[in-house]
C-alpha cells in the first residue's frame, strides 16, 4: 500500500548491544505484533562510517515506517518491535517526511504516493535505493568510495547515511539537502555520482532502483550531535516563521 507519509528513524547502540541488535534485525518478524498499522515497517542495517560501506556497522540501524494516518506513528512507537529497537539506543534521529516526487520500486512495490510538489527553496530529503545484479556487484561498489568522498565535501548536504537489507546486493542512500541546486551540483554535474549513474544504465548494474524527494515535516531526536543538520533546520524554521 502506497503511503503519503513516512518516518525514517536512525538508531545507534552501545557496543555491548551489537549482538542483540543484529539478531533483532534478522528475526524482526518474530516480534511484530498486531498493534502495527497497515503499511511497511522495516528494520535495516547501516554501513560503517557514514553508511556508504560494504562493511556493516553493527551499532547502527534504520527503521522505515509508513504512517498513512495521523495516529499511526504513535501506534508504531507503542508496538513491541519499536520498543525492542528504540529502548537500548544511545542516539536517535526521526525524520518525518512526505513524498514529493520520485520513480521506481522497492521489492516491486512503488511504496509512496507523490504530492508532485517541488522543494521550492526549502531543505529536503533524497532517498535512493538500488538492487545490484549478481554479476555487477564489484563494478557497483568500486564506484562508491569516490561518491562518498564527493558527498562528504559537498557544502549543501547537511546529513547523509547509507543502509540496506543485504550488505552486497542492496544500498539505500538517505541525504538531507539545503536546496535543489546543491543536490543537482552533486548528482547531475560531471562527478563520480554522475559517471556511476551513466555506467549503471549502460551496463545494467541494477535489477531495481528507486529515487524519491521528500518534504521535511520535522526532525526529532538527538539533533545536537549533528551540527550541520541542526543549523539547517533552525534556519528553515526561522524562514518559515518570518514568512508566516
Amino acid at each position: 500500500m502506497a503511503t503519503n507519509r513516512v518516518v525514517f528513524s536512525f538508531f545507534r547502540y552501545p557496543t555491548s548491544h551489537t549482538l542483540n541488535a543484529f539478531i533483532l534485525m534478522g528475526f524482526q518478524g518474530m516480534v511484530r505484533d498486531k498493534a502495527l498499522p497497515p503499511g511497511k515497517v522495516r528494520l535495516m542495517g547501516c554501513g560503517s562510517g557514514d553508511g556508504f560501506s560494504i562493511i556493516p556497522d553493527l551499532r547502527a540501524y534504520c527503521l522505515m515506517s509508513s504512517v498513512p494516518d495521523d495516529g499511526d506513528w504513535d501506534i508504531i512507537q507503542r508496538s513491541r518491535l519499536y520498543r525492542f529497537v528504540a529502548r537500548p539506543a544511545i542516539e536517535q534521529l526521526h525524520f518525518h517526511l512526505r513524498p514529493m516526487s520520485g520513480h521506481g520500486t522497492w521489492d516491486g512495490d512503488p511504496l509512496f504516493e507523490y504530492s508532485r510538489a517541488k522543494p521550492d527553496g526549502e531543505p529536503f530529503v533524497v532517498l535512493t535505493h538500488a538492487r545490484v545484479a549478481r554479476n555487477r556487484t564489484y563494478a557497483f561498489w568500486s564506484h562508491v568510495p569516490a561518491i562518498r568522498r564527493r558527498l562528504a565535501d559537498t557544502p549543501g548536504c547537511a546529513y547523509h547515511i547509507g543502509f540496506g537489507e543485504h550488505p552486497l546486493r542492496t544500498l539505500a542512500t538517505f541525504s538531507v539537502w539545503e536546496d535543489l541546486e546543491s543536490m543537482r551540483q552533486f548528482a547531475y554535474r560531471r562527478s563520480p555520482h554522475h559517471d556511476a549513474t551513466r555506467a549503471a544504465r549502460a551496463d545494467d548494474w541494477l535489477t531495481e532502483s528507486m529515487f524519491v524527494r521528500f518534504h521535511i515535516d520535522r526532525i526529532d531526536g538527538d539533533l545536537q550531535r549533528h551540527p550541520r543538520l541542526l543549523q539547517l533546520m533552525r534556519r528553515r524554521d526561522l524562514d518559515l516563521a518570518q514568512a508566516a
